[in-house]
């Protein structure tokens, strides 16, 4: 365990054609889904697409938020997050490279960039926006943790490559331990509710068993809140429920039981 910490910083990089191997090692493909989202503020619709980039080496997560119904300035946030596929002694990881990220705030568009720096064991981080306290750049140190970091967009790609998804599903247990690092940032106040500012978080995912439509759930334990994945058959997340900040997300695709639709267990 004290030397994953070189997880960030190591040259090793391996192809996708390698992703799949060793025990409960899962591959990671092309996936698209769109998927009804609400929350405090309203119903929105938010498209998630990830898959191998061009090089095969990386991996990226793209999400878009739009208001529907409306065919001008509909978008309200957007992200991409890149990872490449990298490998430490026979544990493939997710390791975090670069993420752009867009909100907009009372038709004002505020921008970071986040970009790791391995070198100085760090994150630059880059900001535009109307506002002079998010301008400008800044860099932050990776915590002394041996934790496995992974943008928040990909928790589930970074638990499944690993192979925690598959293992834990088996034996119907297990937990993972995840340095979050929210894309998001330094805009996290503005868009969650009593929620640290801060650019790294660590994190708990831990298998919770099966909703009443037999697919597998996963609590992700971060920042003293709870959010709950449920996964379909190929692994991939097909809703998310972040009670604390009154979110959902369900896959168009996804099952929905009678429970559900009346509110109660998912």
């Amino acid at each position: 365990m004290n030397k994953i910490l070189f997880i960030c910083f190591s040259i090793l990089i391996v192809s996708c054609a390698n992703m799949g191997k060793g025990s409960g090692k899962a591959t990671l493909g092309k996936a698209s889904e769109t998927f009804n989202y609400s929350d405090k503020n309203g119903q929105f619709v938010v498209q998630i697409t990830s898959g191998p980039d061009k090089s095969g080496k990386g991996y990226f997560t793209k999400k878009v938020m739009e208001l529907p119904n409306r065919q001008k300035d509909k978008v309200l946030e957007q992200s991409v997050v890149i990872s490449t596929i990298g490998a430490v002694k026979k544990n493939t990881i997710l390791r975090p490279k670069l993420s752009q990220y867009n909100v907009w705030f009372d038709g004002k568009k505020y921008t970071s960039e986040l970009k790791i720096n391995a070198a100085k064991k760090a994150i630059d981080v880059k900001m535009t926006s109307p506002e002079k306290q998010w301008n400008g750049t800044r860099q932050v140190k990776f915590p002394s943790s041996t934790i496995v970091p992974c943008f928040f967009s990909q928790v589930i790609d970074c638990a499944k490559v690993a192979g925690f998804i598959n293992k834990a599903s088996d034996k119907k247990s297990g937990t993972m331990n995840l340095l979050i690092i929210w894309e998001g940032y330094p805009y996290l106040n503005e868009t969650f509710s009593d929620f640290p500012s801060e650019l790294f978080s660590e994190g708990v995912l831990e298998y919770d068993g099966k909703t009443t439509e037999s697919e597998r759930r996963f609590n992700l334990r971060v920042a003293g809140q709870s959010i709950f994945y449920v996964l379909n058959d190929k692994s991939e997340m097909s809703k998310m429920f972040w009670v604390s900040q009154g979110i959902s997300m369900v896959g168009k695709s996804a099952k929905v039981s009678q429970t559900q639709d009346e509110g109660g267990d998912f």
